[in-house]
């Protein structure tokens, strides 16, 4: 599952597809041009942890605070 952010309206996007039209269910802009990130993978910000990819495996790390 790939993911986008919309610069717009500040909304994520999914989809199952990187490449090929993309647009924003939120507010109708053209993702097209913006790179696609990994959206198992891919670290939030106001998330008390964070995923870390160790081979095929992702494990929860708490972040000390």
């Amino acid at each position: 599952m790939y993911q986008k952010n919309c610069y717009t309206c500040h909304r994520a996007s999914f989809s199952s597809a990187e490449y090929g039209g993309w647009l924003c269910p939120t507010c109708g802009e053209d993702l097209s041009a913006q790179k696609a990130f990994d959206a198992l993978i891919m670290e939030r910000i106001n998330m008390p942890h964070r995923l870390n990819k160790k081979g095929n495996v992702y494990n929860f790390i708490k972040k000390r605070t």
